[in-house]
């Protein structure tokens, strides 16, 4: 059954008479289609015919003398039809079809990645304010005007980027050191200078003046966007707000070992005491205290403490040490260029504010001792760094 004949519903038929193919040649001077016609007994035929022609059939029967049985109904017209009479699942498709179509446009969960001292709940209050929360649009959560506006509500942040996974928003974050705090600003003029030699692909300041433009070279230490902004008759100092993307060159080399000691059997334990007053250290036993690669250590201090909370620069350092057998271990000849590889990758990504490893090039060798990868990687990164200028120097003027 084609997708024609199932939409126009078909209805499939038995035939009982003395002469069916008599009634069959009939059907088909009367211009009725018959479709699947096959012999359930010498005098019975099954077979189909479309919904409208079953009447026009049943009248041609009559005047035959046969008889017509309805087997059963095929196609989507009898399912629809099915379907109409149950309103209430009607609804129910309707509204799951509209969800699947609505639902992945908008964002349903929001996540934060990248705070350390920053709360989660201070993050998510000012970006459910900026609105991005629940049911907000997904492409609208992804504008750098909720970026910038993020960065101006939360001092606390270098940097922030909203990304979509799916239904869920989130919002990766950099938080700023002590001395980059907003409070530290007050009264002081900074600029914006490139942590590192590349090329500018994008800069967008948000206070002070631009000093680059895309397709430039800078050096590390140049200024990108200055705190000080000619107005005309005055000059406006102020600290630089903005972000300077670059295409950067990064090299790295990572070495790993051939060969190391494994644990097996645990062999014995022991503990050490320590007395520590200040900053100086009384071991109460003998020995250097370095260990092998076949000892764990675990210490505790027992800080003494007196009534009221008052804790004074005196501690008991408890040691407990655990010994091992060791075997010695190596790692699997086809795995040592994917690991080096991954934490190159892994350690590079670490290294920048924000950004992205475009390509690169590496290369794996061995050499006495040990494995060794070499890479050249091409970096789209932040390179924008915030300094202090001071009244008398080039005011970024210079550059």
């Amino acid at each position: 059954m084609n997708l024609w004949n199932s939409m126009a519903g078909m209805v499939e038929v038995e035939l009982t008479g003395a002469a069916p193919e008599g009634t069959l040649a009939s059907a088909a001077e009367n211009h009725i289609a018959v479709f699947s016609v096959t012999r359930v007994e010498p005098l019975v035929l099954r077979f189909r015919v479309f919904r409208r022609d079953v009447r026009a059939l049943k009248k041609l029967c009559e005047k035959r003398g046969d008889r017509l049985e309805l087997v059963r109904t095929l196609g989507i017209y009898w399912t629809a039809k099915r379907l109409f009479t149950r309103p209430l699942l009607m609804l129910s498709l309707c509204l799951v079809f509209f969800l699947t179509l609505y639902l992945p446009t908008r964002v349903l969960f929001v996540r934060v990645e990248g705070n350390s001292t920053l709360p989660d709940r201070q993050i998510l209050g000012e970006a459910e304010a900026l609105g991005i929360g629940f049911g907000a649009s997904r492409r609208g959560v992804r504008s750098e005007r909720i970026k910038n506006a993020l960065l101006g509500a939360i001092p606390e942040l270098q940097w922030a980027g909203v990304n979509t996974r799916g239904c869920t928003a989130v919002i990766s974050v950099r938080e700023r050191t002590a001395e980059e705090t907003e409070e530290n600003r007050k009264n002081r003029v900074g600029s914006i200078v490139a942590a590192r030699d590349g090329v500018i692909v994008s800069c967008t300041a948000l206070e002070g003046t631009p000093k680059c433009v895309p397709g430039q070279a800078v050096r590390q230490g140049q200024v990108l966007i200055s705190g000080y902004t000619d107005c005309g008759i005055c000059i406006r100092a102020a600290w630089a707000k903005g972000e300077v993307y670059a295409r950067t060159r990064r090299e790295i080399t990572v070495v790993a070992p051939s060969e190391w000691a494994e644990r097996t059997e645990q062999t014995g334990s022991a503990v050490r005491y320590s007395l520590i007053l200040g900053k100086k250290r009384i071991n109460l036993w003998k020995g250097s205290g370095i260990w092998d690669g076949s000892c764990g250590r675990i210490e505790t201090e027992y800080p003494l403490v007196l009534p009221g909370g008052f804790q004074l620069p005196a501690a008991l350092a408890v040691e407990k040490l655990t010994f091992w057998d060791t075997v010695p271990g190596a790692p699997e000849e086809g795995t040592v260029q994917e690991e080096l590889k991954a934490f190159a990758g892994a350690y590079l990504a670490s290294q920048m504010v924000a950004g992205k490893i475009l390509g690169g090039s590496e290369s794996v060798f061995s050499r006495a001792g040990g494995y060794v990868l070499t890479g050249q990687y091409d970096c789209l990164e932040m390179i924008g760094r915030e300094r202090a200028e001071e009244i008398g120097e080039n005011h970024g003027q210079s550059e």
